[in-house]
């Protein structure tokens, strides 16, 4: 499906909303994803991938994750995409970090309050709970992952309805996006 003039500007706004200014290669990998998309989800979860630095490699007849020099972002850098059996605390932390340094953004997290024994949903809801004036938004990407980012709730408010925007003509599989606040249950 070839994108018209007002969708390709709603894909556009949405990658440099999400990447902290227009990445040119990134945009054109995620405008290729969805005018190639071969399935009901019309690409968007192939470009919520593309955007954490996930993408898998279109050389690749299996379609495998490309390797870090292929990727057109710096994985787990600006969005992060992880399933929800994944990752451990650790990793969490890191992905968290790399996200507040890329986005610039000032805060921090209270490590004391988090438990190896819980999982995302818990992490995500206490690290929710720690935000001031800050907000954790989830992509809806078909699937068990969670595709998330931190945002100034202005932010927020635009990638959420961006999002809307641009999965709004895709039948077959109707995606949401949501704030996730400390009762987050999954």
């Amino acid at each position: 499906m070839i994108l018209n003039m007002s969708q390709t500007d709603v894909l556009k706004d949405f990658c440099a909303l999400l990447l902290c200014g227009h990445q040119e290669k990134a945009f054109r990998r995620c405008k290729e994803c969805m005018e190639n998309a071969a399935d009901e989800y019309g690409g968007i979860p192939d470009i919520l991938y593309v955007l954490s630095g996930n993408d898998v490699d279109p050389d690749d007849p299996f379609g495998n994750m490309a390797s870090d020099d292929k990727q057109s972002v710096k994985p787990q850098y600006y969005l992060i995409s992880t399933d929800a059996g994944a990752p451990d605390l650790e990793d969490f932390f890191w992905f968290v970090e790399n996200l507040r340094t890329a986005r610039g953004l000032d805060f921090t997290i209270d490590e004391e309050k988090f438990s190896d024994d819980d999982c995302i949903m818990e992490w995500l809801a206490e690290l929710a709970a720690q935000l001031e004036n800050l907000y954790i938004v989830d992509f809806d990407g078909a699937s068990e992952d969670y595709h998330f980012t931190i945002m100034s709730k202005n932010d927020c408010k635009k990638a959420m309805d961006l999002f809307q925007k641009m999965t709004s003509h895709i039948d077959g599989y109707t995606f949401k996006s949501f704030v996730i606040t400390s009762d987050f249950q999954g």
